[in-house]
């Protein structure tokens, strides 16, 4: 290292060795820092490769699951100590989530509401950090995303499919009738728990086949996908050579920080000797000349394609991530030509299309084509804009709705591929679609999740990136 470096390796250390920390026990180990709590356990690494390289990960005692994972090069001190502080944030914030939230939830929510009181009383007496609720069924949505298991009363158990398929990242269960017909409590707790451990056991990640037909250069290509999340944010990236996937990670984060995060990943990835020759960056939003409609993250005069390529000399193209994922979509079948590809994350107020046409990504005249938000405002109450198409299903299913036939009245596609976390019936979707449009006129429609979009993006905008660097090489 240079006498630079070690300055500042050093003088971080000692920034987080002198943090005062209750939760739990910083220390230095073998030049590397650990974070120890009782729930949660942090990692501050160092590499002196071409570069100084800081790793910074959080892990989740309790099911062995990062929370929080990034790199970047350590050059700025100020820098530095920010993302230390949000990882700290986040085990912090881990504590709170280490008590298992169940919610209790029936037609009217009265009947839960006792056995939710009577559940509390037992856990207490079992010293199970267990947190119980009740709601009525018709607000379930609404406060649902802060629980990890949902249990349903007899009445409405014909909704746990639904339910399940919405709220993915929850354990649905289904209250036997013979306990909540006797309020059971101890037999309760015990079936939660059971059938938590046997969730855990059973959940693993679907694989997406890779597509290598067509790619014939040995360049290697490093795409990017970013899918912001009201939960949290994950930036996931591959490189790939000839279709194959030779290197892939994901950084998890709450606060996304657009250009930092992006030049933290090019740096790293170049400096593990990860070498390639074209960047793809897939992202929500609108992309023209280079710019990005995300106010939030970036200034919309800032031209990030313009400032990556002059930095790293390599072509990069950054493309709506829904315009990727359907053409990674076209690229893995060959029956349609034409194809919308329809987001709607779980809160959002309106999702957004990206088309595949006569086997073309299109994009319009300013790259624009497919952002339906700015049309489905006006076809709403203030209200329901502001609040109901976020945790409402049916309000959901209506406004989806509009988006379909949109896309169907202009494009007239041969399938539709759909992303929706609060809609998971594709029959319900159709149905509510017929409603205006004979279904002689209906496209085929195939469901996905946000991994398989995810999966779906980056294979698109790797494509996307091949395509950049024939242009550039002509």
């Amino acid at each position: 290292m240079t006498t630079e470096q070690e300055k500042i390796l050093a003088d971080f250390k000692q920034k987080i060795l002198s943090t005062t920390f209750e939760l739990g026990k910083i220390s230095e180990v073998e030049g590397n820092i650990e974070i120890k709590t009782s729930y949660a356990e942090g990692k501050v690494n160092f590499y002196p490769l071409d570069v100084l390289i800081c790793e910074m990960s959080v892990t989740n005692l309790s099911d062995g699951e990062n929370k929080f994972y990034l790199h970047f090069e350590l050059r700025d001190l100020n820098y530095a100590e920010e993302l230390f502080a949000e990882m700290l944030s986040t085990i912090t914030d881990l504590k709170s989530k280490q008590t298992l939230k169940i919610l209790l939830s029936c037609t009217g929510g009265l009947t839960t509401g006792f056995f939710a009181d009577k559940l509390n009383k037992t856990a207490k007496v079992l010293e199970l950090d267990y947190k119980i609720d009740a709601v009525p069924f018709h607000k379930l949505y609404e406060v649902a995303q802060d629980y990890s298991v949902i249990l349903l009363a007899p009445q409405i158990a014909y909704q746990a499919q639904k339910v399940s398929e919405i709220l993915s990242e929850s354990l649905v269960l289904k209250i036997p009738a013979k306990i909540f017909a006797s309020y059971d409590s101890g037999e309760m707790l015990k079936f939660i728990r059971e059938s938590l451990e046997n969730w855990k056991k059973t959940v693993a990640e679907r694989i997406i086949a890779k597509v290598k037909k067509g790619i014939i250069t040995d360049a290697k290509i490093l795409s990017i996908a970013i899918l912001p999340s009201k939960k949290d944010n994950r930036i996931a990236y591959k490189i790939y050579k000839k279709g194959e996937i030779i290197f892939e990670e994901t950084v998890i984060k709450k606060n996304l920080n657009l250009v930092s995060d992006l030049c933290d990943i090019l740096d790293t990835v170049g400096c593990r000797g990860k070498k390639f020759k074209a960047v793809g960056i897939a992202t929500a939003g609108a992309i023209h000349d280079g710019h990005l409609d995300m106010k939030e993250q970036i200034s919309p005069e800032f031209n990030l394609k313009k400032f990556l390529e002059e930095k790293y000399q390599v072509p990069v193209t950054i493309t709506n991530n829904l315009k990727a994922a359907s053409l990674g979509f076209y690229v893995q079948q060959d029956k349609f030509e034409n194809i919308l590809f329809l987001s709607r994350p779980y809160g959002f107020r309106s999702g957004g299309i990206g088309m595949v046409l006569n086997g073309k990504v299109f994009d319009g005249a300013h790259n624009m084509a497919g952002e339906v938000r700015y049309a489905m405002q006006s076809f709403h109450t203030k209200e329901d804009w502001e609040k109901s198409f976020m945790v409402n299903p049916e309000k959901v299913l209506e406004s989806l709705s509009v988006e379909i036939r949109i896309g169907i009245s202009v494009v007239d596609p041969e399938v539709i591929c759909l992303r929706s976390d609060m809609t998971p019936d594709l029959e319900e979707v159709k149905d509510k679609v017929a409603e205006f449009i004979p279904r002689k006129y209906l496209p085929e429609f195939v469901k996905f999740s946000a991994k398989d979009m995810q999966e779906l993006a980056l294979l698109g905008e790797m494509i996307l990136s091949l395509e950049e660097l024939e242009r550039k090489n002509r």
